[in-house]
């Protein structure tokens, strides 16, 4: 009996001494203080470019956000710049200019004005330059065929990569002069009622790395065919 009387007499005390404990009483333990942690945003849209990038984050709503870090190439770069109080909890542009091709992890922090940072938001990128510029290949011609009878040349193109946005066909013109024609994606063939019989055509394509991109790629040199009359 004398047992549980002591026992039942522990756990007495030990509620009187909670409830005269304020229920954030051992923060005061932890090193520092509090810990407070800003809004860290939503998701980082990243529209790539010719050695440069920029980033599309959607904000925190947290009003205490005045500034951002990003950090990149393992922490040897970084970025640091205010968050205008306007545009809290809606959508920051940040342009990274310049930034050599290659592909690159990040981590992002949204900063209080006591320099709190919330929880990082890591993602990754890629820029473009010269490399990928001089891997690309111009779509190409399928076939070609001269109407002699009404002086029209038709040019059937073969499908193009997923990137193409364009392709430039240049050629000679009756009259001598040096024409092009802009040839989309979508199109399969091309008619040329100006065309001289006997002269080259001259074809190169741009492309876009992906629908999001802020810059397109030409390839580096022209590709030519030679039309058979036959």
């Amino acid at each position: 009996m004398n047992i549980r009387y002591r026992i039942a007499g522990c756990l007495f005390f030990l509620a009187a001494f909670a409830a005269c404990t304020d229920w954030d009483d051992f923060k005061k333990y932890q090193a520092g203080g509090e810990i407070i942690y800003p809004g860290k945003g939503d998701t980082v849209i990243i529209a790539s470019g010719r050695n440069r990038m920029q980033l599309r984050w959607l904000l925190s709503a947290d009003p205490s956000v005045t500034k951002y870090k990003l950090y990149w190439n393992n922490r040897a770069d970084s970025l640091e710049a205010a968050v205008p109080a306007d545009i809290i909890g809606d959508t920051l542009k940040i342009m990274l200019n310049p930034l050599p091709e290659g592909t690159y992890n990040f981590e992002m922090y949204s900063m209080d004005a006591r320099g709190n940072k919330s929880v990082p938001l890591r993602f990754n990128g890629r820029t473009f330059g010269t490399n990928y510029e001089n891997g690309l290949l111009n779509r190409s011609i399928g076939s070609t065929s001269y109407d002699d009878s009404l002086k029209i040349l038709e040019v059937s193109w073969n499908e193009p990569d997923t990137v193409n946005v364009n392709t430039e066909l240049k050629y000679i013109g009756l009259d001598q002069k040096t024409k092009s024609i802009s040839v989309g994606p979508a199109t399969s063939e091309s008619v040329i009622k100006d065309w001289k019989p006997g002269t080259i055509l001259n074809y190169r394509s741009t492309f876009k790395p992906d629908e999001k991109a802020i810059d397109v790629f030409t390839a580096v040199k022209y590709d030519t065919l030679s039309v058979s009359l036959e």
